[in-house]
């Protein structure tokens, strides 16, 4: 197997509900991958109910056809798991002043590294002077 080397920096999920139980709008995250980094690229999402439970979310990412990102299926049910089952998020159905219910989820100094088999939940280590 080619050695990978890819990791995943997500910086925020950002959604609007547009039906009952479904939320539409954009996650941004900058990508490294061999060396090469590409900052603030941005892929549109659905965030749904699966079932009538209250605790079954799920988030569905668009393909991305103009960047070549290996495992991409895999960190999006990583992302998944991080975001409904670690960090127990659901998302708010009762409209908010001023609005429609949104969600707005940031990301900071976490990665997922996708270089090995499995893909790993990180934290960002800070530079040292």
């Amino acid at each position: 197997m080619a050695m990978q080397f890819l990791n995943v920096y997500p910086k925020h999920i950002l959604a609007t509900l547009n039906a009952p139980g479904v939320y539409e709008g954009q996650l941004a995250f900058n990508l490294e991958q061999y060396g090469l980094l590409l900052e603030d690229v941005v892929c549109d999402l659905t965030i749904s109910q699966r079932s009538e439970s209250e605790d079954d979310w799920h988030i569905w990412v668009k393909p991305m056809f103009d960047i070549e990102m290996p495992n991409f299926n895999q960190f999006v049910e990583t992302l998944n798991h991080y975001v409904f089952e670690v960090l127990r998020f659901r998302p708010n159905q009762s409209s908010t002043a001023g609005g429609l219910p949104s969600v707005k989820l940031f990301f900071d100094g976490i990665y997922f590294d996708m270089s090995g088999a499995e893909p790993v939940v990180e934290k960002i280590k800070p530079e040292t002077p």
